[in-house]
């Protein structure tokens, strides 16, 4: 059966069928996660952070995210506060062309982002590796490491030491993801550890500085007894000498100015009618 003209339609054009979804390449996937947000999925911009895991962030988002948990659904929930991410030390890409990402050029979604290796010069676009540090938050590739790295455990930017734990592969593979993950345990481990350490020498000091001020009020009330019980002894001797005359120190002259002495007892008085003041 033939249409106007003579021409004779195929059964693609007379059947519809089902169309296949268009699925992203594995380059087009991993260039995005080099220039998108891991939480919000817009672009990344400056300051850019990196998590224990090693996804990247826009770091206002993030913080909106910790603010308001229910902002975003799937956010990371092992992301509690700011220790748990790291600012990064970003190289910009001088041939990133940021009109031409807007426009949805292909060709520079997938070749083209935003930074590079300071070292190299390779872009981070996911065809090469790249590390970061969690201590110092600089940025390399896997080759500058390689080529760079010492036995000591120095950053080869910024000469800063760092952990075995803390250096981080960004966007890792599968396989390299539980590397990501064994580091994060270990590190919150060390933490956990070191804080019990200090608490522990803390109380440590605590308890000898009580045990050394209890020393110290025993001592003073010791010292307060000892004077009180001398008090006490003065005291009760001077009880005992209830008169000048009774005191052993005074002499007999002195005791015989006071009208308690023997003599001035035993003085005879004048009768009242024959009182005179001039002899009495």
């Amino acid at each position: 059966m033939g249409c106007d003209g003579g021409t004779i339609p195929r059964r693609d054009e007379l059947v519809r069928t089902k169309k296949k979804k268009v699925q992203a390449s594995k380059e087009v996937k991993a260039g995005a996660r080099w220039n998108y947000c891991h939480l919000s999925q817009l672009p990344l911009q400056k300051p850019v952070v990196v998590d224990q895991l090693g996804n990247l962030y826009n770091k206002e988002k993030l913080i909106e995210y910790m603010i308001d948990r229910t902002k975003y659904e799937n956010g990371p929930e092992y992301i509690k506060n700011l220790k748990d991410i790291k600012e990064l030390i970003l190289t910009p890409n001088p041939s990133y062309d940021s009109n031409r990402q807007e426009n949805g050029d292909e060709s520079n979604t997938i070749n083209k982002t935003q930074w590079i290796c300071s070292i190299t010069g390779l872009e981070m676009n996911g065809s090469f590796k790249f590390y970061c540090l969690f201590s110092c938050g600089c940025v390399f590739s896997e080759r500058a490491f390689k080529s760079i790295n010492s036995t000591s455990l120095k950053c080869i930017r910024c000469e800063k030491p760092y952990g075995e734990n803390d250096l981080i592969i960004i966007n890792p593979t599968d396989d390299e993801f539980e590397t990501n993950v064994k580091k994060m345990k270990a590190r919150k481990e060390a933490i956990a550890k070191l804080k019990a350490d200090k608490a522990a020498e803390k109380s440590k000091t605590s308890k000898t500085e009580c045990q050394d001020s209890l020393e110290s009020c025993e001592s003073k009330k010791t010292k307060r007894s000892v004077e009180s019980s001398s008090k006490g002894l003065i005291n009760g001797n001077s009880k005992k000498i209830r008169s000048i005359q009774e005191d052993p120190n005074a002499s007999d002259v002195y005791k015989s100015i006071f009208n308690t002495c023997e003599k001035a007892k035993n003085q005879q008085t004048a009768h009242w009618v024959t009182f005179n003041p001039m002899y009495n």
